[in-house]
Formats: C-alpha cells, sequence, structure tokens
C-alpha cells in the first residue's frame, strides 16, 4: 500500500461526512414541508367537497 492511501482514504471520511452534516438536516426539513403540504392539499379537498353541497 502506497504511504499516502490512509491519508487520502481519511479525507474523503472527513469529506463525506462534514457534505452529510449539513444536508441530512435539509432533506429532513424538505420532507417535512411536503408532508405538511400534502396535509393541506388533502384538507382544501374536503373543504371544497363540503361546500359544493
Amino acid at each position: 500500500m502506497s504511504p499516502g492511501i490512509p491519508d487520502l482514504i481519511l479525507l474523503i471520511l472527513v469529506f463525506v461526512g462534514l457534505q452529510a452534516w449539513w444536508i441530512i438536516p435539509i432533506i429532513k426539513k424538505n420532507n417535512k414541508l411536503n408532508d405538511r403540504g400534502r396535509e393541506l392539499r388533502d384538507e382544501i379537498k374536503q373543504l371544497n367537497k363540503l361546500y359544493k353541497k
């Protein structure tokens, strides 16, 4: 094994870890917003059905 391989692997792991650190919360927040939007659309559909009758 070349002398620089462990350093390179460590650098890649640190890079991936730092990327995951900021992108995972963004994905979670986006999923929460999507769920809330879906709930609102369902509520709107129910209200439309109610008032059309």
